[in-house]
């Protein structure tokens, strides 16, 4: 065959891939730098070969020029750039990622093969820049003594990465949220909360300004009250007018909806951006608080500039907002209740209180009848008695705020506390200083709130809101919850799924490793104890095996949980999540099996092509050339249809029509007839190459090479696997060869390969072969 010649190769992709690549190149038009591809050498057409029947994204840069040729999987990477990007320079399509990837593939020209996992870009396609992550591999494709092109095969990993700085994002907003209640549950003050969180979240979103207001009655007007300022920006504080920022702003807002502008001066009226704009404002989230159906406050974050806000950007700060108008409304009813509760001094036995009066002595002067149904005892008897003598061990945990209130200050404080009478309660303390005449302090007045139902309703509430939030930001994952005192445990439905339990089977901590997988058990127990440790407080993040209770099955789960703390540091208990990552497990050993796969059918086919070359018998260069090469096509087209499979395997119809459609051009004079017989993957490469011998000798000595020559091909199924009958008729006279050459041998071998064997008969007006193979097992 000589070295120019029609491009054939992309005959044969069109055949295995049939795609728009190919079909371009199919126009054999000039290629810049490359020419025409009737044109190339080879080894270039043999590796475009390679690209155009993978169904992987792949991809060839060569030559000085670096021109790219791509497959039709690398399309969707292209986006828009596809087809002007087919025959360009690598630099010309992707200058966007030059300065990152250039050193890599420079690399690879010069001998070094690369692997990158997860790498992020950023692309321009679709008319705008996009964050994108791939995973590939460079590799040099070396002829003789130089490396004129590079192999890349890549996956575009985008999504995963995403969902994976979804989860981190998901991690750092509980911790933010955790740290937003802990530094505000204890503020006194309404505008201490609010400035708290307005610094705390513009700190935390990285924003120019964080502002919170209230609503006039009207509707219309409103005042911002507080501000936290970023270094470089100006405070807003002030009064304004609804209106001035637009229908937009009027319509959400009034509706309780928030207001969201990603850049003011392109999304709304030219005279609405410019009030923004006034103000230092190019980008805005405005989250209104609706109460009683009427718009009561706002709270808002900004940028200067342009800025995209994201779904969980804007999650973040209505949870703030919520969160924060709630310790608001708290704040309100403490104040209230410290006014009810001067009130309620004068008609101390009507009120559902303990109320007393202390002296500088520690001793009561005066109790009201709380007392007495709480302690059991008149109140004639408890009057007169030191406050140590009455509490008992209860003393010690009140003696610092008792002296504190007796030295002048204010004290109030929460505390548990077992009476006698009524059994353990929560209660709020409130120790006031009396003064005298002379300012000095005389005693103090205690009031004493019994609140362990509204103590119980927040730990119930707390306990609810973590579940939905959970629930709601992780989306399908199972729930649990360990309290740490006693150990009681909760599964929702999926965790008692994962375990194999029925729906509301009841569950202990026992269950939970007895389910455990026993080369789990100690890692898991391990994660646990950490999470559980006041001074480590670890997130507990483990993945682990399960073996169903009922049904057997072993499961992968893939659970995360935090540890509760009281202000002791006693862990109060252990809340977390649960996924079935099975599926996943799965997944990822099927694919390291099919990469051991492709490596091992790799090494047999160089061990094939090894011998194909040693044995191969030729009178001439040029006709070694020809059998070689279309032994090893026989071989490549093998290899391609078992990579569309996934290496599952074929049928024998399949591989007999690419195999004479490759071979043969006079397709009127041979008849095909057949089922489609299912073909094992480790069958179909030595059927291939059996049919390219066949077909190369009738095409060179047998019926096909005469012009009334005919040949039909059959195949069916037999009881111990199948069988495929070669009947060349109209051919030139045949007579049995003198010796086997090395197209016989090689049958006869590759026959071996199928657990079968192949017989010639050569008759009179042409070849008749009879092939059996068998069943594997």
């Amino acid at each position: 065959m000589p070295d120019r010649c029609p491009f054939m190769s992309f005959n044969v992709s069109k055949i295995l891939a049939g795609g728009e690549v190919a079909k371009l190149l199919e126009t054999d038009g000039d290629v810049a730098g490359l020419g025409r591809p009737s044109t190339w050498l080879q080894a270039l057409r043999q590796q475009v070969d390679v690209v155009l029947g993978a169904a992987f994204p792949m991809f060839l840069v060569w030559g000085p020029e670096r021109i790219l040729i791509y497959n039709d999987a690398y399309r969707p990477i292209l986006g828009d750039k596809h087809p002007a990007a087919l025959g360009q320079p690598f630099w010309t399509v992707w200058p966007e990622v030059r300065a990152a990837i250039e050193p890599i593939i420079e690399a690879a020209f010069s001998g070094a093969a690369a692997f990158y996992e997860d790498l992020p870009v950023t692309l321009h396609r679709r008319d705008q820049a996009e964050p994108a992550c791939f995973t590939f591999s460079y590799s040099p494709i070396p002829i003789a003594d130089e490396v004129p092109g590079v192999l890349c095969v890549c996956v575009e990993t985008t999504s995963a990465a995403q969902e994976r700085a979804r989860r981190e994002e998901s991690e750092r907003t509980l911790l933010f949220l955790d740290r937003l209640t802990q530094a505000t549950s204890a503020l006194p003050t309404a505008e201490a909360v609010m400035m708290r969180a307005a610094q705390m979240i513009g700190e935390h979103m990285g924003v120019a300004i964080c502002a919170y207001a209230d609503m006039d009655a009207d509707q219309d007007g409103f005042t911002i009250r507080g501000d936290w300022a970023a270094a470089g920006s100006t405070s807003i504080v002030g009064r304004y007018r609804l209106a001035d920022f637009g229908k937009m702003a009027v319509e959400n807002l009034s509706r309780g909806l928030p207001l969201v502008i990603n850049d003011n001066l392109a999304e709304i009226a030219a005279h609405e951006a410019a009030t923004f704009q006034a103000i230092g404002i190019g980008a805005t989230i405005c989250m209104p608080l609706v109460r009683n159906g009427a718009l009561r406050a706002l709270m808002a974050v900004h940028h200067k500039g342009p800025h995209f806000w994201t779904d969980r950007e804007l999650a973040l700060v209505r949870e703030v907002t919520e969160r924060s108008w709630a310790f608001v409304e708290r704040v309100a009813s403490q104040a209230e209740l410290a006014d009810s509760e001067a009130e309620l001094r004068r008609i101390t036995d009507a009120a559902p209180l303990l109320i007393a009066y202390v002296d500088r002595d520690e001793r009561y002067r005066f109790i009201n009848r709380g007392y007495e149904a709480w302690f059991g005892q008149p109140r004639e008897a408890l009057q007169g008695q030191r406050v140590e003598a009455v509490l008992g061990a209860a003393y010690d945990r009140v003696k610092p705020y008792l002296h504190a209130a007796l030295a002048g200050e204010r004290v109030r404080f929460e505390s548990r506390v077992d009476y006698p009478a009524s059994g353990p309660r929560d209660v709020q303390v409130d120790y006031i200083p009396r003064r005298g005449a002379d300012e000095g302090v005389v005693g103090l007045y205690a009031v004493i709130s019994d609140v362990t139902e509204r103590f119980e309703a927040e730990r119930a509430l707390l306990q609810s809101e973590t579940r939905l939030r959970l629930a709601t930001e992780f989306g399908e994952v199972g729930l649990w919850d360990v309290d740490n005192g006693d150990g009681a445990l909760y599964w929702d439905d999926r965790v008692r799924a994962l375990f194999g339990y029925s729906p509301g089977v009841p569950v202990t901590l026992n269950d939970f490793y007895r389910g455990l997988h026993p080369d789990d058990l100690e890692p898991t127990a391990r994660a646990y104890a950490a999470a559980c440790d006041p001074l480590a407080r670890h997130l507990y993040d483990v993945e682990y095996r399960t073996i169903g209770a009922e049904d057997g099955i072993e499961r992968w789960v893939a659970a995360k949980g935090r540890g509760v703390f009281d202000a002791g540091g006693r862990c109060l208990r252990v809340v977390g999540t649960a996924i079935d990552i099975t599926a996943r497990k799965h997944a990822e050993a099927a694919r390291d099996l099919l990469m051991r796969e492709v490596d091992h059918r790799a090494r047999n086919a160089l061990a094939i092509i090894q011998s194909i070359v040693r044995l191969t018998d030729a009178a001439d260069p040029a006709e070694f050339r020809q059998a070689i090469h279309g032994r090893i096509e026989a071989m490549a087209r093998a290899q391609s249809a078992l990579a569309r499979t996934q290496w599952r395997g074929g049928t024998i119809g399949q591989v007999v029509r690419e195999e004479l459609a490759a071979a043969i051009s006079a397709g009127a004079r041979v008849r095909l007839s057949g089922g489609e017989i299912a073909l094992p993957a480790d069958q179909l490469q030595p059927l291939s190459m059996i049919l390219h011998e066949l077909a190369t000798n009738a095409t060179k000595y047998g019926a096909l090479s005469v012009r009334g020559g005919r040949l039909e091909v059959s195949w069916a199924s037999e009881r111990q696997g199948w069988s495929l009958a070669w009947e060349e008729r109209e051919g030139p006279s045949v007579t049995a060869p003198s010796r086997s050459g090395f197209g016989s041998r090689l049958m006869a071998s590759l026959a071996r390969q199928l657990e079968g064997q192949i017989v010639f008969d050569w008759n009179h007006d042409g070849l008749s072969v009879r092939l059996r193979a068998s069943a594997p097992a």
